[in-house]
């Protein structure tokens, strides 16, 4: 009867209900005509009609002629082979085996009171819908389409209504998942759910217990509980809770649990742990216990991420708080990976940025100045040139009028210009006198120790640092020398890689220990010019990016039957003399690969030299050796185009826990 007729001349008469599903799910009237032009129709219920088009299914009565309501086509599954399955299962069973491994588990905590059937959710069904196909959007597709997550981590889920059950624990992060988050949707069909309405009168009624449900999160996260693994809990409900009445408690009595129980288990997880607690529907509902939780966990644990969001009715709004949850997540999991804390108390030095404008000088006497450091007889070799770092090409006639006496003076800036793990920034110039006005060649950078129980080891802080540098320098002119080597090689435009000479310098100060304090100087970069970066790290981020490596599961397997041994490591800061490699380094005159031994440099990103020279640190060293954490900037006013890097670490290969190159290497 309508086949046949323009889309623009069906009509339908709009009930107030499906105008107002339309409205709030941004579904237009001409939708529903284009459905009834060219979707399919099934009889369902009381002799209605269920027309589904390009998405969106429409509910009508038994003419075909007055809406009843509208709403998209549930989101689709993900395929699953027996493969995809099979993969799944064994990452499951070596993460029960060894939880160690996990590198993080979240708890979904959901409410699934009658309430959370209401249809008031623009695109969704209801706000069920709405939640679980964010989260298998926002939380799981996401991150694996984004590779932020894998076989590492896993999720649990627990439901909660009058009482709380766990749904499935610890599942890892793969399409199973997503598939296992998007199956709790009800997806019962519109008349069975409007059969069962009709049936119980208490369909839409419900209690909402949160402190089971936190009870449970809690045990759960306690499996995955290490130094290593970020756990995070999503809650999210659609009113206050039931617990007061559940439990023959005072509203406030209730309340002060719950916080309790949301506070114990921040101090337990501490640093480890964020939280996101979510409001989600009517705003004269009542959140203010999820919003009291956050903030106890906050009060409880400073070091805890904790959160309260309110997203109303809208959709969108709640993808926005799944995904702020998924950032705050990563973030955890890629300082855990980064590394603990110092166990050091830092040292409170104001920053230069803290009062724009503020320039501040100390000086000191130059007592001893140290150019060297020799490894065999384990010694500081001293020096009366200038320290490396203050003479410039441009300051060459003053650098002349200097050589035969060295200025006396250093004047260091109060305020740090910068702070790695270990270490403190200060600017700094030679002087000829005790003032500003006596400056003389470049701008020097100044370190010392960020921990007041090491400022006392004056120049033997510095050993390790010296050495780290001055090795760094040596490998990357060993590296400068192969490029030399490729056929495309040329000498103005292929990059270079320097390491800052450095110079210790031993001060008089009355006020450090022994009146002598230690410091390293090296050249001031030009970070006006250039930009500062970090090209890769000492646990394994590139331009920035933390390499998140899944779990190989067969190997894991296999070390589980006992049919090989795990894989060994390079492990920082690690020395073993005994350790031999034989494996040589053939095929170094070319690091780079094919694409730049045949001409195609310009396919090569800055960045990938460095992560060459990464490489090869390690196997002309015969895989002992690896110096990463290459930062600084590159400096294209320089010919060639030369990257200028300063505190690399290095990783050492070893079966002994000895400390060679500093906390960080």
């Amino acid at each position: 009867m309508y086949a046949n007729r323009q889309t623009s001349l069906i009509t339908i008469l709009s009930s107030e209900h499906g105008r107002m599903r339309r409205d709030q799910r941004d579904i237009d009237k001409r939708d529903l005509q284009k459905a009834l032009k060219h979707g399919t129709r099934s009889c369902v219920w009381g002799g209605r009609y269920k027309v589904e088009h390009d998405g969106i299914v429409f509910i009508t009565d038994s003419t075909l002629r007055k809406e009843i309501t509208a709403y998209p086509a549930p989101l689709a599954n993900a395929p699953e082979d027996r493969e995809t399955q099979e993969m799944h299962r064994k990452a499951k069973e070596v993460l029960s085996l060894k939880p160690e491994l996990c590198k993080s588990h979240t708890v979904l905590v959901v409410d699934v009171s009658g309430s959370m059937l209401t249809h008031d959710i623009n695109l969704h069904r209801d706000r069920q819908t709405a939640a679980y196909t964010n989260v298998a959007l926002e939380f799981v597709a996401e991150q694996l389409f984004n590779g932020t997550a894998n076989n590492s981590d896993v999720v649990s889920l627990v439901e909660f209504s009058s009482s709380a059950r766990v749904v499935f624990k610890r599942e890892p992060a793969r399409w199973v998942l997503y598939n296992k988050v998007l199956n709790r949707r009800d997806s019962r069909p519109f008349v069975d759910r409007e059969r069962h309405r009709m049936r119980d009168s208490s369909f839409f009624q419900g209690d909402s217990n949160y402190l089971p449900a936190l009870k449970m999160a809690e045990e759960l996260l306690a499996i995955d509980f290490h130094e290593d693994c970020a756990l995070s809990i999503m809650f999210l409900s659609d009113g206050a809770p039931t617990d007061a009445q559940t439990n023959g408690l005072t509203p406030l009595a209730a309340e002060r649990q719950t916080c309790a129980r949301m506070a114990s288990i921040a101090a337990k997880f501490r640093e480890n742990l964020c939280i996101q607690t979510i409001g989600f529907g009517d705003q004269f509902r009542d959140f203010s216990v999820l919003q009291k939780m956050a903030n106890a966990a906050k009060v409880s644990s400073p070091e805890t991420k904790s959160d309260f969001v309110y997203c109303d009715k809208f959709s969108h709004a709640l993808g926005s708080a799944v995904s702020s949850l998924v950032t705050s997540l990563t973030e955890t999991r890629t300082s855990l990976m980064l590394g603990r804390a110092s166990k050091y108390t830092k040292r409170e030095v104001a920053s230069e940025g803290d009062q724009p404008g503020f320039e501040d000088w100390k000086f000191y006497k130059i007592h001893k100045h140290f150019a060297a450091y020799d490894p065999k007889i384990k010694r500081f070799l001293p020096s009366s040139s200038l320290p490396a770092g203050s003479w410039r090409k441009e300051n060459n006639a003053e650098f002349n009028s200097l050589v035969p006496s060295p200025p006396p003076f250093i004047g260091i800036s109060t305020r740090k210009c910068g702070e790695g793990a270990e270490r403190l920034a200060f600017r700094s110039f030679l002087a000829q006198r005790e003032s500003h006005r006596s400056f003389v060649l470049g701008a020097m950078i100044a370190k010392e120790t960020n921990a007041v129980e090491r400022i006392q080891e004056n120049i033997e802080f510095h050993r390790t640092f010296f050495e780290t540098q001055n090795l760094a320098s040596h490998l990357a002119k060993e590296f400068n020398k192969r490029l030399k080597a490729l056929p495309n090689y040329d000498a103005t435009r292929t990059p270079k890689i320097i390491f800052l000479d450095c110079s210790v310098l031993v001060l008089s100060d009355p006020s450090a220990p022994r009146g002598l304090r230690g410091i390293l100087v090296e050249k001031k970069l030009d970070t006006d010019g250039y930009e500062w970066q970090k090209w890769n790290d000492n646990a394994g981020a590139v331009d920035g990016r933390v390499a998140h490596i899944p779990i190989d599961v067969d190997h894991e397997m296999a070390v589980l039957r006992g049919e090989t041994s795990p894989l060994g490591a390079i492990a920082e800061g690690d020395s073993d003399e005994d350790s031999e490699d034989e494996d040589s380094c053939d095929g170094l005159e070319d690091p780079f690969g094919p694409a730049v031994a045949d001409g195609h440099q310009s396919d090569v990103k800055p960045s990938d030299f460095l992560q060459a020279f990464t490489h090869f640190s390690y196997l002309f060293t015969n895989k002992k050796v690896m110096v990463c954490d290459l930062q600084g900037i590159y400096n294209e006013g320089m010919v060639p185009p030369t990257f200028e890097l300063t505190d690399p670490a290095i990783h050492y290969k070893s079966s002994r826990r000895e400390i060679v190159f500093g906390r960080t290497g």
